[in-house]
């Protein structure tokens, strides 16, 4: 949420990199348990989505 509130691009970028990085560590934490299938799915689908801001912010401050 912090990232998604962020103004200055810089700290976008870096909040963005923290967040890929605490979903990253938490989907490790549940690596073979199968009991909570729908928080690895919300995960997953955030890191996917993480992605694709960095992405966008990428592009966006390339054509500044």
């Amino acid at each position: 949420m912090a990232a998604l509130a962020e103004v200055d691009s810089e700290k976008f970028s870096a909040r963005l990199i923290a967040a890929d990085d605490a979903v990253f560590h938490r989907l490790l934490e549940l690596e073979g348990n199968e009991k909570i299938a729908g928080e690895r799915i919300a995960l997953e689908d955030t890191m996917a989505d993480i992605h694709l801001l960095r992405e966008s912010s990428f592009h966006f401050r390339s054509y500044k």
